[in-house]
């Protein structure tokens, strides 16, 4: 973090660290890390430099040359299993992870004994069957291989649960729809995907756009691009020659509730994919009013087209979720903190002239050459006056037991023993205080009540701080001093007030750098 100079914009993402996003292979060409091209009164130019850099030159194989091997598998339709078989037995990687799928409990009832190869595979799961999770695998690795940050791995486990969902949709109307289904849903956001991987620039300039004008991620995106990240995604499928139907099913659709649908077949999968797409994006937490609210009005949209009610929906988008979370073990998925939504036009800053008074007396601490004590005394104390958190702490790396040990707290809930609680082992161990340390990256979760935030977060801070204090997010902000770890901030807030917005994250970055220097200099 020594090394970020970048200041926080408000991306509406739970895991908020922007430097996440740029490329890190230092073999990456300059031409890589800028901005590409763009002009709103022509998508072909944004489209182009899309293309150029997917076919760019790298240390492993092209993205266009994935593209293209997952366009092999699907696109041999009327080949023979023998076939099929072949292609994906060139692959070891894929054979293994197609065997360990088909072997896992999802598949498990189809035979007792296990299967053993990709042949016997076919015959008991179907030619088809395994042709489409051979390409979905494949989609999973080209994603997984490329996601250097979170943004990215969370799109990545977006794409798994779109696909798993709609997988459970053809199994419970007792046939398939369509063979693109599943495969469509998984690339649904391919466009977007694409920005955030080889423009950060432009995805992190989309993400403001709609924060601060309050438009839409797909206004935003054409206000930028000249053209919406669906039709970039549509557009990237066309040029690498990916079946016309899955192209097809990646259209968006518009529609209001109570609309008479009267589709024909060959549209089924594509106004599936849409309502996958948009209940993916509704948490998978309980029955809480607002999203069996928001997953109703979604399933009286689609009505026609599925028959379930909202909380079948809701089950369903559960299940789908805990079928991917079981298999992450199997498919090496490294799970991320889903998006959450902000709270819009409100201010976590109480003052911003007190803001800037208490930023000036850290200043003055650092000139006078005062300890660290008072640097940091001052430092919280101005957090605390100036931001809407319910408790902040600093931490400070214990040498001797390589340990993090509050030092600096405040906040008017704090409970009895918070200080002995909030300790804890630096260790490479899953978790979210530990991850932020190993990743060298700063996580915020803005709701720590949702089921899936609740698998990254340690028990004992659900059971002792979390749940008795109604905390409904917080920030783990890890402070290093020449790549070694030092410090850490920690803050938190309930329901009654705003989320961390730009200017405080700003702020907070801010606090780190003098932090930095008050190490620096006492260190010498």
């Amino acid at each position: 973090m020594a090394q970020k100079d970048s200041a926080y914009t408000g991306i509406d993402l739970d895991v908020i660290c922007i430097n996440e996003l740029a490329i890190k292979d230092e073999s990456a060409t300059e031409e890589l890390k800028e901005t590409l091209r763009s002009d709103p009164q022509d998508y072909r130019v944004y489209l182009e430099g899309i293309i150029k850099r997917m076919q760019g030159r790298e240390a492993f194989l092209t993205f266009s040359q994935q593209i293209d091997e997952v366009n092999h598998i699907l696109n041999m339709d009327y080949s023979s299993a023998g076939d099929i078989a072949r292609v994906i037995l060139n692959d070891l990687s894929l054979t293994a992870q197609v065997l360990k799928l088909v072997n896992s409990s999802v598949y498990r009832h189809f035979s007792n004994k296990g299967i053993s190869t990709i042949s016997e595979a076919m015959i008991i799961l179907g030619t088809d069957e395994v042709r489409e999770l051979a390409a979905a695998l494949k989609i999973f690795e080209m994603m997984k291989s490329r996601a250097n940050s979170l943004i990215l791995k969370e799109k990545m486990l977006k794409s798994l649960h779109r696909s798993a969902v709609a997988r459970q949709i053809e199994s419970e109307k007792g046939r398939r729809p369509s063979d693109a289904f599943p495969i469509s849903a998984m690339l649904y956001e391919l466009g977007e995907y694409l920005v955030a991987l080889l423009d950060p620039a432009t995805y992190i300039k989309v993400e403001i756009a709609m924060e601060e004008e309050g438009i839409s991620r797909e206004t935003a995106a054409k206000m930028a691009l000249g053209l919406s990240y669906f039709e970039l995604g549509q557009m990237v499928a066309v040029k690498f020659n990916l079946p016309w139907n899955i192209v097809q099913a990646m259209r968006p659709v518009a529609l209001t509730a109570g609309q008479s649908l009267k589709i024909l077949p060959k549209e089924e999968a594509r106004y599936l994919c849409a309502f996958v797409y948009e209940l993916c994006n509704i948490p998978v937490s309980g029955d809480d009013p607002i999203v069996l609210d928001a997953t109703g009005k979604l399933v009286d949209r689609f009505r026609g087209i599925l028959d379930f009610d909202a909380r079948q929906a809701l089950e369903l988008n559960r299940s789908a979720m805990d079928r991917v979370m079981r298999h992450a073990e199997i498919l090496g998925i490294d799970p991320v903190l889903p998006t959450a939504p902000s709270v819009k036009n409100e201010s976590n800053t109480k003052n911003k002239e007190q803001l800037d008074q208490g930023i000036s007396r850290v200043e003055e601490a650092l000139g006078e050459g005062l300890g660290i004590h008072e640097i940091f005394t001052r430092l919280i104390d101005t957090m605390a006056q100036c931001f809407h958190f319910n408790q902040i702490v600093i931490s400070i790396r214990k040498k001797e037991t390589n340990t993090m040990e509050p030092r600096f707290i405040r906040g008017e809930k704090r409970p009895d023993g918070f200080s002995k609680t909030m300790g804890f082992k630096i260790e490479p161990a899953s978790g979210i205080f530990n991850n932020a340390i190993a990743r060298k990256i700063d996580i915020i979760v803005k709701d720590a009540k949702k089921e899936f935030s609740r698998q990254q977060i340690p028990s004992w801070y659900m059971k002792r701080i979390a749940d008795p204090f109604l905390v409904r997010g917080f920030g783990v902000f890890p402070v290093f001093v020449e790549d070694k770890i030092v410090s850490m901030i920690y803050v938190d807030w309930d329901e009654t007030v705003p989320e961390p917005d730009r200017n405080t994250l700003e702020s907070i970055h801010g606090f780190i750098k003098q932090m930095i220097r008050a190490f620096t200099f006492h260190a010498g």
